[in-house]
């Protein structure tokens, strides 16, 4: 043996167990901030190094090396210094930094800038959350990592995944763009972009936002469609905002609520807000209002508040009032309203519309059609009737105290007048001088028409959340796909 392979075999040997510490010096383009902090160290522990010269580069290949920088702390199976500031590392690769633990079957590491490149099964865990990608890129310096390639994200309360994603470990802030899915209790979401803050378990999605919220008790599905969503999961309420449209379902009823608005929110209990252009259209009623406000109380009861103008429609029959009030428990459906209360109901006989008017107006519905409306304090009326001589159409122009309509299979079947009663008749050449009464208001084209209405929410969701699940296969597959 040569006396040369004798000495590198000697070098070799001597090097084993080393501790290498090195002292980056700063480049003269940093060479004010080098003064004014010091060189950076890092420490290099290995088995075994071996040192070469490629292309006027230093480089060294080490064995199991574990790497130290301040706080940082990275070790491999093996690692090589490219001689140009990087340094790569391979084979169950682990990075500790403060809380935060990373691992991935490789990474490429930059000393001065402290930023890595991790690649092949990443998984960073701080011990509450965890996130898994293909590829992460990891900023020491601001604790921030991102994902380029596809995340899944994991914490106590959520689960998100997502084509992007930045994680900023100090604020347990976590930002996903592309594709986003969020798993919450109660509530599955898709959405083009979200932010959510673990700690306070908030979430702000936007852009083609598809949400899916069940209730406590498992009574109440709801569908959410907006452009943007805030939730508070803590207290359990969502906002959202932008074309926002909702459809309610209860398994064990056999109606289907939709409702659309500027804003709609929900709270605890199912209860919903919405403002600005609501429409609420059920199996029973459609209402046109500027807010809405409702509660569900005991008893599967539902109380809720119309304000601004509502505009009601009952079957062919529509309710304009100053503000109305809505009660449900599931069969028996009651309105009542107040303040400038004009009732407009379509006569099947004469083809005239039937007019009602006074302050306070009570109606009921039994099984989603109408019964009975009720109407009193100033009460006014123009009704179309059918005489009983001769089969022609007689008006009437009547006031008094209080009036009743009763129907029956959606007709009106009898009308009741309380005490008070004055009017005039108008039979034969004297129908036509029979006027509208005061405020006479009848648009049933403004009538909101569920089944297209329904017929749209369903176009809308299945194109979204379709898109989002195409994508997820497409990412599964790659170019196979």
């Amino acid at each position: 043996m040569s006396d040369r392979c004798t000495l590198m075999i000697s070098l070799t040997m001597a090097l084993t167990m080393a501790l290498v510490i090195v002292s980056l010096q700063a480049s003269p383009a940093f060479a004010q901030d080098a003064e004014e902090e010091g060189p950076r160290e890092v420490q290099v522990a290995f088995d075994s190094l071996r040192v070469r010269t490629i292309e006027g580069r230093t480089v060294s290949e080490w064995l199991r090396p574990v790497l130290r920088q301040e706080d940082f702390q990275l070790r491999a199976a093996n690692g090589y210094d490219e001689g140009n500031g990087f340094i790569r590392f391979w084979g169950d690769v682990v990075i500790i930094e403060k809380g935060d633990t990373i691992r991935a079957v490789q990474v490429r590491y930059q000393r001065e800038d402290r930023i890595g490149e991790a690649r092949g099964n990443v998984r960073m865990t701080d011990g509450e959350v965890t996130l898994l990608a293909p590829f992460a890129r990891y900023f020491s310096e601001q604790e921030l990592t991102v994902f380029e390639e596809g995340v899944t994200y994991e914490d106590s309360a959520a689960v998100l995944i997502a084509d992007w994603a930045r994680y900023l470990s100090e604020d347990n802030r976590a930002e996903f763009a592309g594709n986003v899915i969020l798993s919450q209790e109660g509530m599955d979401l898709q959405a083009d972009s979200v932010l959510h803050l673990r700690e306070t378990e908030e979430s702000w999605a936007w852009g083609s936002i598809a949400a899916d919220r069940i209730s406590e008790d498992d009574s109440t599905r709801t569908l959410i469609l907006a452009d943007s969503l805030y939730r508070a999961a803590q207290v359990d309420s969502i906002r959202v905002t932008g074309n926002a449209r909702l459809l309610q379902m209860e398994p064990a009823a056999s109606d289907t609520l939709i409702l659309e608005a500027s804003v709609i929110t929900v709270r605890p209990g199912e209860s919903l807000s919405a403002q600005d252009s609501v429409v609420v259209a059920s199996a029973g009623y459609s209402v046109r209002a500027d807010s809405l406000a409702s509660i569900e109380g005991p008893e599967g009861r539902t109380e809720s508040e119309l304000r601004g103008s509502p505009i009601a429609w009952v079957e062919d029959t529509q309710l304009v009032a100053d503000r109305m009030d809505l009660s449900d428990n599931g069969r028996a459906d009651t309105i009542r309203a107040s303040g400038n209360v004009f009732v407009a109901t379509p006569d099947s006989l004469s083809g005239r519309v039937n007019q009602l008017s006074g302050r306070h107006l009570v109606v009921v519905l039994d099984a989603d059609s109408l019964r009975l409306l009720d109407i009193r304090e100033q009460a006014r009326a123009v009704l179309f009737m059918e005489s009983e001589e001769d089969g022609s159409t007689v008006g009437f122009n009547g006031s008094g105290d209080g009036l009743q309509f009763q129907f029956a299979d959606g007709e009106l079947d009898r009308v009741s007048f309380y005490t008070g009663v004055e009017g005039t008749y108008y039979a034969g050449a004297l129908l036509d001088q029979l006027s509208n009464l005061s405020g006479f208001i009848f648009t049933p084209d403004d009538r909101p028409k569920r089944q297209r209405l329904i017929a749209a929410f369903w176009m809308t969701w299945f194109e979204r959340t379709m898109r989002s699940e195409r994508q997820q296969i497409k990412t599964s597959c790659g170019d196979s796909c």
